[in-house]
């Protein structure tokens, strides 16, 4: 664990860190977007993320929460926005929570959309790795989001991976740098 200058990685990129004045113990931040495949997804913008005055909703940077969820609306816009961009993928059943799964078995390289967090002040651009994932033994590969009715949406570890992620409480911001450890 790195304290101080030591634990901020030059190439961070950093977004400020939002106050819920009625929950104060996660980190919250403004997501103003997302792309796949290079282009915003359409209705995909920060008003499905803001907190209300009653303290619902919002978007967090949750390292102990898997899968990263998202207000059901921006869900379905994220998905169906990959799903066309992979459309050249077999697709495979739905797993688990996951109800974008494709049939990877044989294949040793394929081309997938990107995709790109848009953070106020920061573009997270995330691998491959960190949004589709492998579920089984087989070659079956899942789509790692997910919906929820809840109005908070969270940024879990899987799509933290491979990041440095600063959480600098002095500057009041949290920054994400490719971490070239393996």
């Amino acid at each position: 664990m790195l304290f101080g200058a030591a634990a901020v990685p030059r190439a961070a990129v950093f977004t400020p860190l939002v106050t819920n004045p009625k929950l104060d113990t996660f980190y919250y931040v403004n997501l103003n977007g997302i792309s796949v495949g290079g282009a915003r997804v359409p209705g995909i913008t920060a008003k499905l993320f803001k907190i209300d005055a009653s303290g619902n909703g919002g978007v967090i940077v949750d390292s102990g929460t898997s899968v990263t969820r998202m207000t059901r609306p921006a869900y379905v816009a994220l998905r169906n926005a990959f799903r066309a961009g992979a459309s050249n993928l077999k697709r495979a059943p739905d797993f688990s929570l996951f109800d974008t799964c494709f049939d990877l078995s044989g294949k040793t390289e394929v081309k997938v959309p990107t995709v790109v967090l848009h953070f106020a002040g920061a573009d997270v651009s995330l691998p491959a790795s960190n949004y589709l994932i492998p579920v089984d033994s087989d070659g079956t590969f899942c789509f790692a989001f997910a919906g929820t009715t809840s109005g908070l949406s969270i940024i879990g570890n899987i799509q933290q991976q491979g990041f440095r992620v600063v959480f600098d409480l002095a500057d009041n911001r949290v920054g994400f740098a490719a971490n070239s450890c393996t």
